[in-house]
């Protein structure tokens, strides 16, 4: 990217040119810090000159900060440089079905404090963005002392987001529908605020710091009243053509099978989801469902033990037809199943053994998240360091 600025194959305006440099500079300290002046010129093919202006600059804007004196090569010893991450703070929010989850994080992604909130009338769309800024300006007076303060906030939505309005289409657990936030939290808290799919923002969440750190293509499973999917290509989030790639609970599991609240019939979450094993069960889908049946379970409740390993099965079919179709270094199952790991882990991988015998060959690896209910929150904040570094 940046030689090819060098050899004048890109046209454009200056000051484009000038934040590409300085985005890619930025995205090398981030990932090789410490690193020197000299190494950075080198990695870039850019002139030592023009590399340190830049960094001056990256410098002054509290991106990065000269932390030591590295070793010598034969010449000067050289100064490093790496993240100036506590020079300002993210907030993510998981507005979840029955509260809200806050993360105040610094720009390293180090959480710095959590909070739950309930919601005062969650159907109630316009009391419910009323609430969220006041609470967002509350954190945002609580946070500790920076250069730059609140930067930015990233806020996941169990629902349809159209990309990249980011105007919330639908939300089936609280029925809102076609809501424009963004514009009112912007004016409200004069800051950039990002809002996206719970299950792209996990992705996020999980490939910066969870159980993906190592992909660059990986899919992210949400599995829990239905089953939703973040697709990670090449590092950045695949979207579709308006934001709604990843609706795989959608996926036909059986031609004529159960009806779905979508219209469909014989969707895959019917089959594979927490609200399925709670069909099964023959009770009642509620927001402690999960306490609930993590108790059976650790007891040893053959029922419920059946049930999850049947659910287990069915998403090791999807999972296989995931595979086959995107081929993926690794997926993650994340969301309430993956708090199952231990009672559905062997069931998917049978599932994968009998169908697709030769699927070993795909060299994709199923695991579960690292990140639990933290995974969306940390993933909006992932969103607002990744919208923040691009400097344009």
């Amino acid at each position: 990217m940046v030689d090819t600025v060098k050899r004048g194959t890109m046209s454009g305006d200056s000051s484009l040119l000038k934040s590409i440099n300085k985005s890619t500079l930025l995205g090398l300290v981030k990932l090789h810090a410490p690193i020197s002046r000299a190494e950075l010129a080198k990695r870039t093919k850019l002139t030592r000159a023009t590399v340190s202006a830049l960094v001056e600059e990256l410098i002054a804007e509290h991106w990065i900060m000269e932390t030591g004196i590295g070793a010598s090569s034969g010449g000067r010893k050289p100064m490093m440089l790496e993240m100036n991450h506590e020079a300002g703070h993210i907030i993510g929010v998981d507005l979840r079905s029955t509260n809200m989850l806050f993360i105040v994080t610094d720009r390293g992604g180090r959480i710095v404090r959590k909070a739950l909130y309930p919601y005062e009338q969650a159907a109630d769309a316009e009391r419910v963005l009323l609430q969220l800024i006041r609470l967002l300006k509350r954190e945002r007076q609580a946070l500790p002392a920076s250069p730059l303060g609140l930067v930015g906030v990233g806020i996941g939505i169990h629902g349809f987001v159209e990309y990249p309005s980011s105007r919330i289409l639908f939300v089936p657990q609280t029925g809102w529908k076609k809501l424009d936030w963004k514009e009112a939290l912007e004016g409200e808290l004069g800051l950039p605020v990002i809002i996206d799919n719970e299950a792209n923002l996990a992705a996020l969440g999980e490939l910066e710091y969870g159980a993906a750190a190592d992909c660059s293509d990986m899919l992210y499973l949400s599995v829990g009243a239905g089953i939703g999917a973040g697709l990670v290509l090449h590092g950045e989030l695949f979207r579709g053509y308006n934001g709604y790639a990843g609706e795989v609970g959608h996926t036909t599991m059986e031609l004529n099978g159960r009806p779905c609240s979508c219209g469909n019939l014989g969707c895959w979450e019917m089959y594979a989801s927490e609200k399925a094993i709670a069909g099964a069960l023959g009770l009642e889908y509620t927001p402690d469902f999960t306490a609930v049946l993590l108790k059976l379970l650790q007891a040893g409740e053959a029922e419920a033990t059946a049930a999850v390993g049947k659910a287990g099965l069915r998403l090791g079919v999807g999972i296989g037809n995931m595979m086959h179709t995107l081929n993926p270094q690794m997926i993650v199952i994340g969301n309430a199943m993956g708090q199952y790991a231990p009672w559905i882990n062997e069931s998917i991988h049978e599932s994968l053994a009998s169908r697709f015998s030769y699927i070993s060959s795909f060299n994709v690896q199923v695991t579960y998240s690292r990140l639990g209910e933290d995974c969306c929150a940390l993933g909006a904040v992932s969103a607002v360091i990744r919208d923040k570094m691009r400097l344009q």
